[in-house]
């Protein structure tokens, strides 16, 4: 009786063992399969739709060309406010485990109304700072901005000089009534005619290709029809230094010219 008690008491230790032993991935569930369509959303700028058309899916996360994933719907969107070329990859959970899946999308614009710099730069027209010590414009190197002339008081007739950029990419320059000739017009160094010009229009791109900045401006035409700061710069492209609500800082030249650097207040 005892022999049999003992082999009683070991089968139902070895059902209760196996009888609670957790169940395999086969019998969780099917594995998901990722995949997902990408779509430009009608009337924003450089947005996407991202659909997730995987089967077997319950959970999903995508990563939008950041590098790392974050839990989303199965319908969700991606906006990109550079050019440029972006995987984006979708994992789709399943009861059985997950899958991966991935695709690259080609965004050809800049979105440049959102872009933070071309914001400021629009919001408000600017003029050079006029007062003393500010040392509005000076000129140079890449490396040294003010190495060939380190700056002084402005002339009367660039004091009241405003130039406005729109967000139509149109600048306007108004001299009232007076320009400040650089070396490149005669009388040199001297208020001259009135240089004022209107919608004339540039191009705003964020960064630069070379040299320091955050963005760059360039203008259309020769020197000195249009031009910004004075008439006697390198070349119509410019670079955003820097920009706030209040003052920006404007460098002419690329970085392999002379440079005319120039302080500007918000009006």
């Amino acid at each position: 009786m005892i022999h049999q008690l003992k082999m009683f008491s070991i089968l139902v230790l070895t059902v209760a063992f196996f009888g609670c032993s957790p169940e395999s991935e086969s019998d969780l569930g099917i594995r998901a399969t990722a995949s997902f369509t990408v779509t430009p959303v009608a009337g924003k700028v450089n947005t996407f739709a991202l659909q997730s058309t995987s089967q077997n899916a319950f959970n999903y996360q995508w990563d939008k060309g950041t590098g790392s994933f974050a839990k989303g719907n199965q319908m969700d969107t991606a906006y990109f406010p550079l050019k440029g070329t972006y995987t984006v990859k979708l994992r789709a959970f399943g009861r059985g485990g997950y899958d991966s899946t991935a695709q690259t999308v080609s965004v050809t614009v800049d979105d440049i109304l959102n872009n933070p710099q071309f914001k400021l730069l629009t919001a408000k027209s600017w003029k050079l700072n006029p007062d003393a010590g500010a040392n509005a414009i000076v000129v140079g190197t890449e490396s040294n901005p003010s190495q060939y002339f380190g700056g002084g008081p402005l002339a009367d007739c660039q004091k009241d000089d405003v130039y406005t950029f729109t967000t139509a990419l149109k600048l306007n320059y108004s001299a009232n009534g007076a320009t400040f000739n650089g070396g490149n017009l005669a009388p040199n160094f001297t208020c001259g005619t009135d240089r004022s010009y209107s919608n004339v229009s540039f191009t705003f791109a964020p960064g630069t290709t070379a040299g320091a900045g955050l963005a760059t401006i360039t203008l259309p035409g020769a020197i000195p029809t249009n031009f910004i700061g004075v008439t006697d710069i390198s070349s119509n492209n410019y670079r955003i230094i820097s920009i706030s609500s209040t003052a920006m800082v404007l460098r002419s030249g690329t970085a392999s010219e002379t440079v005319h650097q120039f302080k500007f207040i918000a009006q």
